[in-house]
């Protein structure tokens, strides 16, 4: 945590800035390692870190963030945070802070408070090694979810049905909750990128896309796969092997040093080569980490080159009107001559 410290405090200097108010949850988890109170707010200057909450979450505090100095009042915005703040200089205030809040401090520091975008998730995109074991173990445990799916599912059953399996899967197998609301969409339902899975029933024929994940101790998975039910004719057939040689190429091109807008660019040239790219409606990928969409962003308009150890996603689809839809994502490990996959689900077309 020191060094994330370290960091941010060599950002704030190159901005000019003597301090920052950290506001959103997963900045706060990250900094101080704090899990408790959703108004909780961090004031960091050169000479301190303070973490300011109620006294529901004190011992809390006192238990996760030892190095802290603990401030405990009501959130959001006390006056013990305010005159802290005021004494500390030009005070950066992260732009995820509500309204209200902003007000009380704008009112309270005038010009020494600044707005500031994305500081702390930009030192976020690089993970560590224990981030990345994290990632490692929350992505494993999708990729045995999606093996017991494989047995699980059949013919009649609705889609809601199959999403509430991957949430009660990912809960037994140790995730603390969804990365979000599991899509699981079949037939027509599945040209909608992110459907929202409903009462159709699974019918033999049919392909169910399965895009799904969960938090693994504060680190998100994500993973699509796309499947067949009962059969698969060759329309499916051949749409499925064009779009998983377009998700593979995209694959291997991650490496160290590969521009997010290229990635995004080449996948979409594959797809070119068998007319499907005007159905691909999305960007090529997303980093991820705390929140399961985060810097880089992998898309056309994406000014982020890959870094080793930064982790993103490789989702190429094409969604067909009236037809329906095939996914295949996965989630890699970025490295210096390639990357590392870590939802280790099998990819060739299965018909279950």
């Amino acid at each position: 945590m020191n060094q994330r410290l370290l960091r941010l405090r060599q950002s704030l200097e190159q901005s000019e800035l003597d301090g920052i108010i950290i506001d959103g949850r997963e900045n706060i988890y990250y900094l101080s390692a704090f899990t408790g109170g959703e108004d909780a707010r961090l004031l960091i200057t050169a000479e301190e870190a303070m973490l300011f909450t109620d006294s529901r979450y004190t011992e809390q505090a006192a238990r996760e963030s030892p190095d802290w100095t603990l401030i405990e009042e009501k959130p959001p915005v006390g006056k013990a945070l305010r005159e802290r703040a005021r004494l500390s200089g030009k005070i950066g205030i992260e732009d995820t802070v509500s309204y209200r809040s902003y007000m009380e401090m704008k009112a309270e520091l005038g010009e020494a408070l600044v707005p500031v975008s994305g500081m702390v998730e930009q030192l976020r995109v690089i993970k560590e090694a224990d981030e990345l074991e994290l990632l490692r173990q929350a992505a494993f445990i999708g990729s045995e979810v999606f093996a017991d799916l494989l047995s699980a599912i059949e013919p009649g059953m609705t889609e809601k049905t199959v999403a509430n399996l991957i949430v009660s899967g990912l809960r037994q197998k140790g995730c603390d909750k969804e990365s979000f609301d599991p899509i699981a969409v079949s037939g027509i339902n599945a040209a909608l990128p992110h459907g929202v899975p409903g009462e159709r029933n699974l019918q033999k024929g049919d392909m169910l896309t399965l895009d799904f994940g969960g938090f693994y101790r504060g680190y998100a998975s994500d993973m699509t796969r796309t499947v067949a039910i009962g059969a698969a004719d060759q329309r499916l057939r051949d749409l499925y092997n064009k779009l998983l040689d377009a998700q593979q190429y995209g694959v291997e091109l991650v490496r160290a040093g590969v521009s997010c807008a290229d990635l995004d660019r080449q996948v979409r040239q594959r797809l070119a080569r068998y007319d499907l790219d005007k159905y691909f409606a999305h960007g090529t990928g997303h980093g991820i980490g705390l929140e399961i969409h985060e810097m880089p962003n992998v898309s056309s308009r994406s000014q982020w080159v890959l870094q080793e150890n930064m982790v993103i996603t490789v989702e190429p689809g094409v969604y067909i009107p009236g037809w329906g839809g095939i996914r295949i994502e996965d989630s890699v490990i970025v490295k210096n001559h390639g990357c590392e996959i870590i939802t280790n689900s099998p990819k060739q077309l299965i018909v279950i």
